[in-house]
């Protein structure tokens, strides 16, 4: 019994990596991608205005124009959102399942491990309904 909780773990596990990873790692590079862009349009303009201006002149619009950018960018954070609605919790049968196959084997655990696994049981309900409580308030 204990290997089919295992597996499970082991199956969760994955769905999780796989649906953070990915666009986690898609995201990263595309930030790289993009900050390169930034600095190939910062490093244009500089030499577009250097001719005209000269170095020192154009180094100050270039970096004036990253500052209005950069609070451009930082305005939406500034400004005070209003908070989301609390959203219905999800019905995700994640607990139940676990819950079954520790039922399961409860069987085949001695005292320690029966023991320690309504610890965990009782950390992760407190903590769910930790959760779902702050949501309502």
């Amino acid at each position: 019994m204990q290997s089919q909780f295992a597996t499970f773990a082991q199956q969760q596990a994955k769905a999780v990596v796989g649906r953070i990873a990915r666009p986690a790692a898609l995201g990263i590079i595309a930030g790289v991608f993009f900050l390169f862009a930034v600095a190939a349009l910062f490093s244009a303009l500089f030499f577009w205005l250097e001719p005209l201006y000269g170095p020192p002149i154009a180094a100050v619009i270039v970096a004036a124009v990253a500052v209005v950018l950069g609070l451009l960018a930082t305005l939406p954070l500034m400004v005070g959102r209003r908070a989301e609605p609390a959203r219905a919790p999800a019905s995700d049968a994640t607990l139940p399942q676990v819950v079954s196959l520790l039922a399961q084997s409860a069987s085949a655990l001695g005292p320690k491990q029966s023991a320690l696994t309504a610890v965990v049981l009782a950390v992760a309900l407190g903590l769910m309904a930790r959760g779902s409580s702050a949501g309502k308030r």
